[in-house]
């Protein structure tokens, strides 16, 4: 496998290789390359986050695909444009990539939203001591108790973000939500929650303000767990490879550009179909290829520079093929 330039030369200031995580952490901030292919999504989603018709009820929306697809991407899009950001506040990007050991998972992400409104990481702790206390007691005096500290801690946190959340039309969102989150219940208020259980603070909902226009967006690749965030089926967004050609050849041209690839290989039908072929429509994949150097047959060589008979310029041949005259630019030395 040959590398382009710009990634051999990132490789080399890296002091220490470290295995790729299967689960990076992701933050709201825009990436420095353009993104392509994606107007129909972000008008899609500028609908669903700035419809004057619901301005006022609480919608949750989930954003489904494999991986490589541009989830990630797709939500900083909208989460840093100008319309988005007139209309909402507080707005908190929640990555979902890692826990601390030994914590609840549901604990854990409350308080990231909680730090990110602004609440000490004292006065957390505080609330964790405050509820090891009261269960140590009642167990020191003998009583019974309901529910254990994990779930009294979750039930304090729930209200203290429904506290920082009253009456603000917030944005949040959760970026790769995985079915091992725990995180997997309908934030949107249940009739039938509260028939069956009158405790509050056993849901997560209950730690979401509705009637001020709040929104959550999730992303995930799991379809399963896509059908239990939301309760109605529109509220899935699928989110699909791209088809268009034009959109496909800029990501790769901008992505060797960034790899200090000297120039890009011809764009031509040949080229598209495999690039189409090989990445599938991934943005991601289609990055990866970009990181690879082409590598030509000995007959293509030989085309593109006029070394083969005698060196003549194969272009101007009649008698040369059309094989020999176009390039396969994305051949690599894995195939």
């Amino acid at each position: 496998m040959y590398l382009s330039p710009g990634i051999l030369e990132k490789r080399a200031q890296q002091k220490e290789t470290t295995a790729e995580q299967d689960r990076p952490e992701t933050n709201y901030a825009l990436p420095e390359d353009i993104i392509y292919g994606f107007q129909n999504e972000i008008k899609s989603m500028k609908n669903f986050l700035l419809d004057q018709k619901v301005h006022k009820e609480f919608k949750s929306l989930v954003i489904v695909g494999e991986y490589g697809v541009g989830k990630t991407s797709l939500c900083k899009m909208i989460f840093n444009d100008k319309d988005v950001k007139s209309v909402y506040a507080p707005r908190i990007w929640v990555s979902m990539h890692s826990l601390e050991p030994g914590e609840d998972k549901k604990i854990y992400v409350l308080k990231r939203i909680l730090m990110d409104l602004g609440v000490e990481n004292e006065m957390l702790k505080s609330i964790h001591e405050e509820i090891e206390q009261e269960v140590a007691t009642k167990k020191e005096k003998g009583e019974t108790d309901t529910e254990t500290a994990t779930e009294k801690e979750i039930s304090a946190l729930l209200y203290a973000l429904r506290l920082n959340l009253r009456w603000k039309k917030y944005l949040i969102v959760f970026d790769d939500v995985r079915e091992e989150d725990e995180w997997n219940e309908i934030l949107d208020d249940d009739e039938k929650k509260v028939k069956e259980d009158e405790k509050w603070g056993k849901y997560l909902s209950d730690g979401f303000p509705k009637g001020s226009g709040g929104r959550v967006i999730y992303t995930t690749r799991e379809e399963s767990l896509a059908m239990k965030l939301v309760a109605e089926e529109h509220e899935i967004h699928r989110l699909w490879p791209l088809t268009d050609t034009k959109s496909i050849w800029d990501i790769y041209a901008a992505a060797l550009q960034e790899n200090k690839q000297k120039e890009p290989p011809r764009n031509d039908k040949k080229c598209l179909d495999e690039l189409m072929n090989k990445s599938r429509g991934l943005p991601l994949a289609i990055k990866l290829m970009a990181t690879l150097l082409p590598v030509f047959l000995d007959s293509e060589k030989a085309a593109e520079d006029g070394s083969a008979n005698g060196g003549t310029d194969s272009a101007n041949d009649p008698l040369a093929s059309e094989e020999n005259r176009n390039t396969s630019p994305l051949r690599t030395s894995e195939d």
